[in-house]
């Protein structure tokens, strides 16, 4: 079954359901209508878990309210590092042709009794119902806070669909004016804000979020510096931290601070533990790893220390957004050392850490700044062209449009995807890597020959997508298309002939499926894909029986005709021009 952006929400949500314990009955899916219920009340967990973090499913399950006498209230989250209150009411469509474009019936709007809830502090409703356990809770939760309620702001979050013509900030009047703020996160808003970065095991999308670490401030261990770049002022200082501190941080944040490095937190993986680094913290009880560690490299936009903690012979640091541009593999080998439970190992032991606090929201420059400083700061390490192309703008832009508009993945990073894979979220043929994407472009620019000869170094120095814009997208969604419809006509099986069905098209799937693809994408006119796939596929053994017999092609022959050569050779472009008719192929 072709996944689309809906049947990977769904995927997704029972992905969730599956872990519900036991005795939360609530996530019972015997039959349909439980199972409409089960993803409804899942959906509010996917927003739990990207937008706050919340990934163990029995503590997010605390702070969802729905159900009987929920007085219209869904889910709450008390966000005490930015003074905010999240009031969530939550309407989950069924059916895909519902999902982005039925709003909610305006009287489900006026249903929520927030006002009863949060000013007037009432247990019970309108009719005289108690609100259930879960709404006394939030309301206790709310008294607990009473010496800075004040400093609190509440903010309405709607996961649906509203009348277009609905003003959102009505919905905050119908639902009885408790909030300053009001979110809408409609059906598109959904597969983009929400799916797509759990499917980037990217939980923790939130505007902030604060990093409290423990040094030890006995120590002279701190060192501040301010620069100014153009007209803007950087801040810097080193400390040595606790590996401890940084290795948990790596092993609940994972890609969330991996965004401006080049890999994310499988690509590292793949790399493998490195086993140098792990030597030098794991072989020695003493603090030797401080020394022989290069350290971590962190950007944030704000960095603040203080020794009024309470706490003894410690100091805090609250980081704002973090990202890890440099040093990925040290602090992935800590955090393998942590998820291993080898705790032991950490005591006593430091690891040199650089922040670098731009002090302003994100703005262009900024980013092109932090980009800048992961360039520089990974230099000395094996950084192909390909990792360095991963936050290219262009690229970013390609994902995020054949996900939204064609629900196609592609992996910009190696291994974004791989946790949603191993859940059996995501079909791999949805899945489309970044120098997939590339050769296919030179296809498109009808260079066969280079698509399927360049090597990845080449490919990312030619790097073809900068040539094209946005208007272009729609023939990268096209060609990506027949590609994999190419790529599914291969049989599963370990016979070679069968597999690549020699019978039907010769050499063309064991080595021409950019030939393939090209012959197809350039003979589409206003034809549809499949009727044109059909006419080249029953025309392709006879293609390679008439290319043998050119002259042209003779240095092809070689104890019979070299067709793994033919297809990155310097012929095949003015061969499908000739057989196929269609314009000219750049030589």
């Amino acid at each position: 079954m072709e996944e689309n952006k809906y049947q990977l929400l769904i995927n997704t949500l029972d992905s969730l359901i599956n872990e519900a314990p036991d005795e939360l009955t609530r996530y019972d899916t015997s039959d349909e209508e439980k199972t409409n219920q089960a993803r409804a009340r899942a959906l509010i967990h996917l927003f739990l878990r990207t937008r706050f973090g919340l990934i163990d499913f029995v503590e997010a399950e605390k702070f969802i309210t729905d159900g009987a006498n929920d007085g219209g209230l869904d889910a709450y989250f008390i966000d005490k590092d930015h003074k905010i209150i999240y009031l969530v009411q939550s309407k989950f469509r069924t059916k895909e042709e519902n999902f982005e474009n039925n709003a909610v019936n305006g009287y489900e709007i006026f249903k929520m009794e927030l006002s009863l809830i949060v000013k007037d502090g009432n247990d019970t409703d309108n009719k005289g119902n108690k609100f259930n356990g879960k709404i006394l809770g939030f309301q206790r939760a709310i008294k607990e806070l009473a010496d800075t309620i004040g400093k609190y702001k509440y903010c309405l979050v709607f996961l649906g669909n509203i009348p277009e013509n609905l003003d959102p900030q009505k919905l905050n009047i119908a639902s009885g004016s408790v909030c300053e703020e009001v979110e809408i996160i409609n059906g598109k808003d959904t597969y983009n804000k929400l799916l797509l970065p759990y499917l980037q095991s990217d939980f923790y999308n939130k505007k902030e979020f604060v990093l409290k670490i423990k040094i030890n401030q006995n120590q002279s261990n701190r060192i501040n510096y301010s620069v100014k770049i153009k007209d803007q002022q950087v801040n810097i200082n080193v400390s040595f931290i606790p590996t401890i501190e940084v290795a948990k941080m790596m092993w609940e944040y994972k890609n969330s601070l991996l965004k401006y490095n080049p890999r994310c937190y499988v690509g590292i993986k793949n790399g493998g533990v490195n086993q140098q680094i792990n030597n030098s913290i794991a072989d020695t009880d003493s603090n030797e790893f401080s020394l022989l560690n290069n350290g971590i490299t962190i950007v944030c936009n704000d960095f603040e220390y203080t020794e009024r903690n309470a706490e003894p012979n410690s100091a805090t640091l609250l980081i704002t957004n973090p990202q890890i541009v440099n040093g990925g593999q040290t602090a992935f080998t800590l955090a393998k050392i942590y998820a291993d439970k080898n705790h032991k190992i950490f005591e006593n032991k430091e690891v040199l850490v650089k922040f670098i606090s731009l002090n302003q929201k994100q703005t262009p420059d900024q980013v092109r700044l932090i980009e800048k400083i992961s360039e520089a700061t990974n230099n000395q390490t094996p950084v192909t062209l390909s990792d360095r192309k991963s936050n290219d703008e262009k690229l970013v832009e390609l994902q995020k449009y054949l996900f939204e508009n064609h629900g196609y993945l592609l992996e910009r990073k190696k291994g974004e995807f791989y946790d949603a894979i191993s859940k059996d979220i995501i079909l791999k043929e949805r899945v489309i890597t970044k120098e997939q994407i590339m050769r296919l472009i030179l296809v498109i620019q009808r260079k066969i020959s280079e698509a399927r000869g360049y090597s990845s170094a080449k490919l990312f120095e030619s790097y073809p997508l900068g040539t094209l814009d946005l208007g272009d997208f729609i023939n990268i969604y096209t060609i990506v298309n027949i590609y994999k419809k190419i790529d599914k006509l291969e049989l599963s099986t370990n016979k070679q002939d069968e597999k690549y069905r020699t019978k039907e098209y010769g050499s063309g799937l064991k080595y021409g499926k950019h030939a393939i693809t090209g012959a197809i994408f350039h003979s589409l006119k206003n034809s549809d894909v499949d009727s044109v796939l059909a006419d080249i596929s029953s025309r392709w053994v006879d293609f390679e029986t008439t290319i043998a017999n050119k002259e042209s092609n003779k240095d092809y022959f070689d104890e019979g005709f070299n067709f793994q050569n033919y297809y990155r050779g310097k012929t095949i472009n003015s061969d499908l021009v000739d057989y196929f008719k269609f314009t000219d192929i750049v030589q």
